[in-house]
């Protein structure tokens, strides 16, 4: 190929790549912005194709959709001055891409390094966020939900777990004074939240308000609009978890200790009720049953003393027959008597004589 078909070769692939170079495609999961010598002319374009200045003009793409970040667990203090470890997520997106790649891409026009200095950015304003709510609230009110709350006497506020039905009693004066309004509305107003799904507890509350303080720097510095802050996890610190489980533990066994003490109280309670009336039915059974064998000793003297006034003397004779069987049952008793003893009268003779 002679030097003319080379340059003509060069000169078509020139061509086609301003061509391609020429225009370009902004996808619906997308943002993007148009520069020309690095100043931008156009910002927050619709889905479609668009043509710019070939080797002039650049476009620079993000991602437009909502994005998911793990921050990382920090520990805060709460108002009771307790140290707990907080582990969250933020639910962000680009709400300004003009303002985001001039705040966050400091001149890069690489997508996932702007994502990352967007995520570097993000860390301490939600750390300060939580680290001053949590700094505002106790334990119980980071941990616990309004939903929860059932209701309140005497400056005190019943707990009831959804999880497992139980109650616990703990200070009113932990609660919001909202919180605390809204335990005492009536029914028909309680019913009425319910219907329009505006019942929210604590914890709802506390990302809102990290979610708002975060927003009012973000979306005018960055241009970043946070969708949602969530706290996955609270847990104690490792210094302190172990008396935690501790402190938990000996409640645990305080508890148990006292189910078995009313338990044993109430076992001697039933024992002492089934021995009272062990013994009350036996006295019973025993009154009756000598009312009933005196009622037979009765019956047998009588019919006795019927028999011995129809014959006294066969009486005498039969009684003295029953003794003498019962004397001489055995061979070798011995008996010393006068020949002349009454017990042997029926042994002279049959009439006793």
């Amino acid at each position: 190929m002679n030097n003319r078909g080379w340059v003509a070769l060069l000169a078509a692939g020139l061509v086609a790549l301003l061509a391609l170079d020429s225009f370009y495609i902004v996808k619906q999961t997308e943002k993007a912005v148009l520069k020309q010598f690095s100043r931008i002319e156009l910002a927050d374009m619709d889905p479609g194709i668009y043509f710019k200045w070939p080797l002039v003009s650049e476009v620079v793409k993000v991602d437009g959709r909502a994005l998911v970040y793990d921050v990382p667990t920090q520990a805060f203090l709460t108002a009771e001055k307790k140290l707990l470890n907080v582990d969250a997520f933020v639910v962000w997106r680009i709400n300004n891409v003009q303002r985001y790649i001039v705040s966050v891409g400091g001149g890069s026009s690489n997508p996932q390094i702007m994502e990352d200095r967007a995520r570097q950015l993000l860390d301490p304003r939600v750390n300060e966020a939580l680290r001053n709510e949590f700094a505002s609230r106790t334990v119980f009110q980071v941990v616990a939900g309004e939903s929860d709350v059932e209701s309140v006497e005497d400056g005190k506020a019943i707990i009831r777990d959804p999880a497992t039905g139980e109650t616990t009693e703990v200070p009113a004066d932990q609660l919001d004074e909202s919180i605390l309004s809204k335990t005492d509305d009536s029914g028909e107003a309680q019913q009425a939240m319910a219907d329009q799904g505006a019942a929210s507890d604590q914890r709802e509350a506390l990302m809102d308000q990290v979610r708002e303080e975060v927003n009012k720097s973000t979306m005018e510095d960055l241009g970043i609009e946070v969708v949602d802050i969530r706290v996955k996890q609270v847990d104690w610190p490792d210094q302190v978890r172990g008396r935690v489980f501790d402190r938990m533990r000996a409640e645990r066994q305080r508890d148990a200790a006292a189910h078995r003490s009313q338990g044993r109280e109430e076992a001697e309670k039933i024992r002492a009720g089934a021995d009272r009336q062990r013994t009350e039915i036996l006295a019973d059974a025993y009154r009756k049953s000598q009312a009933i064998r005196g009622e037979g000793d009765a019956q047998a003297a009588s019919i006795y003393a019927g028999a011995y006034n129809q014959d006294k003397e066969f009486f005498r004779f039969y009684r003295s027959l029953q003794a003498y069987k019962e004397s001489f049952k055995d061979p070798e008793d011995v008996m010393i008597l006068e020949p002349d003893s009454d017990f042997f009268r029926y042994m002279k003779g049959a009439k006793g004589q």
